[in-house]
């Protein structure tokens, strides 16, 4: 297979392009500080990297994934999250139809849950800016499917794993703890309850989409289960003592999210990595940075 993997810089980018390659595809990696340096904001450049590519499937994870960064420049965040999408899809729809094209988007997108766990045909109704965003890529990508497109799409719910950075609470709890493991580690709301899964588990399913995904379809990526985030502290910071800080509290939090995973499991999905071993993983990274 031959693949474009675009945001292959970011973190779950980075883990994708390595699993793609361990099996022995073709990659060409692309994006802001990727082999391939490439804005997808620009039509010009998108052209060219799908031209240079010929791929037969494309990997979109370019665009904002940070809800803080979202929060800080809404415009920014939705022209790096829309404008890459429309310009992929033009491409793919103008000169490259036979692609495959794997979109991912976000849990985001559904909202405040009206059941749970939340399966793939729940409303999209988004509460935050970076759920809104990647829930209008989703509605014009319904479009471009109805053109004839052959597009699959992966809703990843939370994730975390080696090499995350900072902008996301798990990486924060562990740098914070590592640099400082008498001091206590600032936090937002720990009674929350969220599902985590292991990045490296999470690009696999991408891949698996790639191959078995129905066109048109969207796709769930998630554990199955909701984790007190107050649990995930402990297991990130063991002994360590949390302190809640306002800041780092959203007003519009959502008590419990989980979502089902049984559609992506029916095509073989599977998860490699415990929570345990992922927050191992997780810290091992960070104290290597540190180191």
């Amino acid at each position: 297979m031959r693949a474009l993997v675009t945001g292959a810089n970011g973190f779950a980018g980075r883990h994708l392009v390595v699993q793609l390659r361990d099996a022995g595809h073709h990659v060409v990696a692309a994006g802001h500080g990727a082999e391939e340096e490439i804005d997808f904001r620009e039509t010009e450049e998108v052209e060219w990297i799908c031209e240079q590519a010929r791929a037969d499937v494309i990997f979109h994870l370019a665009g904002t994934s940070s809800l803080a960064d979202m929060k800080r420049d809404p415009t920014g965040g939705n022209l790096n999250i829309v404008k890459p999408a429309m310009n992929l899809l033009d491409e793919l729809l103008n000169r490259h139809r036979s692609t495959r094209l794997v979109i991912v988007s976000t849990c985001h997108v559904y909202g405040r849950p009206q059941r749970l766990p939340i399966a793939e045909d729940h409303a999209m109704a988004p509460i935050d800016l970076y759920g809104a965003a990647r829930a209008a890529v989703e509605h014009i990508v319904k479009s471009y499917i109805a053109m004839g497109l052959d597009i699959v799409t992966a809703r990843a719910f939370h994730h975390t794993g080696p090499g995350q950075d900072r902008r996301f609470a798990v990486p924060d709890w562990i740098s914070q703890h590592v640099a400082a493991p008498d001091q206590p580690v600032r936090v937002g709301n720990l009674d929350v309850r969220r599902d985590y899964a292991d990045v490296r588990d999470v690009v696999a399913g991408y891949a698996l989409l790639a191959e078995r995904g129905q066109r048109g379809a969207s796709y769930n990526l998630c554990s199955g289960a909701a984790v007190p985030l107050r649990t995930l502290f402990q297991l990130a910071c063991p002994g360590a003592t949390p302190l809640t800080e306002a800041q780092r509290t959203r007003k519009s939090e959502v008590a419990i999210l989980w979502g089902d995973p049984s559609k992506a499991e029916a095509l073989g999905w599977t998860r490699r990595y415990d929570l345990m071993q992922t927050v191992t993983d997780l810290r091992t990274s960070i104290l290597g940075r540190s180191g």
